[in-house]
């Protein structure tokens, strides 16, 4: 199952976000004036667009509510996702600026008639936080997940006993020991391939969970390392067009920290398309990945 359209969100006050930037260490805090760094990533934001649609990716395309003062809504895919049946889930998010990203008019678009809250969540320091927090193998309705301050286990079980997915959860960290915030920037599902970063899981038998679930899930380990990981080498998303063409979708910095035998295994799966998203990378810590929703209706 892969999604042919996804929901994009224009930034109108992109910048580094103080109230995410403690927990998510691929965050900088950019020495350029907010309005260069806006300018720039608008740019970026413009190019990357253009990229997929010229593939025939299909984009439902919002702006930024720039009343709401979100520096992240470029990044939807955190506060909601959508399942392949249809149904739609809001996220409990950890930052409270971010929780302003929740739209009325983008549910609304979505179309769903199942529609599942967890803002509520957030009294009780519980979050989780969409398609960073979870990445899905709709195939065999697989949800991995690290933990982290933004991904807690309850909620994760919550919503496995929900909607019918198994749970496979598991601790990552970076060369300074730090959780990684969200899964979809260590690990990213394909087809046929699943990108992610074995080195990040320290507990072995966690490891070994992870390892055995994807071989038994039937796909193939594409392993990138910490020096990868930290280039957005696992923030891709797998699509298609309604041509039925299939693609890779990363950033042009993530594309480069690949070695050419990986790109080879990647291409023979899906084009790689590519485009340079460093501003938005290192003020917002997050890629390619993040810029999409997926929508399935």
């Amino acid at each position: 199952m892969i999604a042919s359209k996804i929901l994009m969100v224009r930034p109108l006050s992109f910048c580094s976000n103080a109230e995410t930037l403690e927990s998510n260490s691929f965050q900088k805090n950019s020495h350029d004036p907010q309005s260069e760094v806006l300018r720039k990533a608008q740019l970026e934001f413009e190019r990357f667009q253009n990229v997929l649609t010229d593939h025939g990716i299909e984009i439902m395309k919002f702006e930024e509510v720039l009343a709401n003062q979100t520096p992240d809504a470029l990044f939807p895919n955190n506060w909601f996702w959508q399942l392949p049946d249809g149904r739609l889930f809001i996220s409990a998010m950890f930052a409270p600026n971010r929780r302003r990203e929740v739209r009325n008019d983008v549910i609304e678009k979505l179309g769903s008639k199942d529609v599942v809250d967890y803002r509520n969540y957030t009294e009780k320091n519980l979050f989780l936080e969409g398609t960073g927090s979870i990445v899905f193998d709709h195939q065999n309705k697989l949800a991995y997940a690290c933990l982290s301050s933004r991904t807690s286990a309850e909620l994760m079980k919550e919503f496995t006993m929900k909607s019918g997915y198994k749970e496979i959860i598991f601790h990552s960290y970076d060369t300074g020991g730090n959780e990684i915030y969200h899964t979809n920037v260590m690990m990213a599902m394909g087809e046929k391939n699943v990108v992610i970063n074995l080195e990040s899981i320290t507990n072995a038998r966690e490891k070994e969970f992870v390892v055995n679930t994807i071989k038994d899930s039937g796909k193939n380990i594409i392993e990138i390392t910490h020096h990868q990981t930290n280039n957005f080498a696992g923030n891709m998303l797998f699509l298609r067009n309604k041509k039925g063409g299939k693609f890779w979708v990363c950033s042009s910095r993530a594309y480069n920290a690949f070695t050419p035998m990986q790109r080879e295994l990647l291409h023979a799966e899906g084009k790689i398309l590519h485009s340079a998203l460093t501003t938005i990378e290192d003020n917002g810590g997050g890629g390619a990945r993040c810029l999409m929703g997926e929508v399935w209706l």
